[in-house]
């Protein structure tokens, strides 16, 4: 998918879940702009495996997570640190259903996987024989619209779980070091 669509579309489903009303929405733009720089190995003329991979766009989304919960962090940061780790995985999970193989653990595998959803069924007129009925890029914006828009609608909740349990984990990693 090219870089205005990885950069646009996140931003109206968030602001369609109007986390713009407890979150900023430069931290939406932020995110936004970040989600598209993955698609910088694509004009610095590097191998599209460097950032298109699951530590790039999911296990270091994760790790700023994991450190804006760990410290006693801002609100707008912990809202942030969710809403980069959204839009950054869904890239990956996007490009994988519309522009063929990713090579998910590069650099540690080479291996490329692909989905192959299409199901085409017979058309008779003058302009084509065949036609789909589903697409693999279908299914793929079908569930990329789910997977941001879902967390994006319960990210005040979201927030407040893991807040939550790292109190829990904290109070417990206390109680035992008495």
């Amino acid at each position: 998918m090219d870089p205005l669509f990885h950069f646009i579309f996140p931003i109206i489903i968030a602001v369609a879940a109007k986390i713009h009303v407890n979150h900023k929405i430069r931290n939406i733009l932020i995110a936004g702009i970040l989600s598209v720089l993955i698609d910088l190995d694509h004009f610095i003329g590097l191998e599209r495996a460097t950032f298109h991979n699951i530590f790039i766009t999911l296990l270091l989304p994760i790790l700023f997570v994991i450190l804006a919960f760990s410290f006693k962090s801002k609100y707008n940061l912990k809202g942030f640190s969710i809403i980069l780790l959204i839009f950054l995985s869904s890239h990956l999970f996007l490009d994988i259903f519309s522009e063929g193989p990713i090579a998910l653990f590069y650099p540690i595998s080479n291996n490329y996987y692909t989905f192959d959803f299409n199901l085409m069924i017979p058309l008779e007129s003058r302009f084509t024989t065949q036609g789909y009925l589903i697409s693999t890029l279908g299914v793929g914006i079908l569930l990329y619209f789910i997977i941001i828009f879902l967390p994006c609608l319960f990210l005040d909740d979201i927030i407040e779980i893991m807040e939550r349990k790292h109190e829990s984990f904290k109070k417990a990693l206390k109680d035992i070091s008495k």
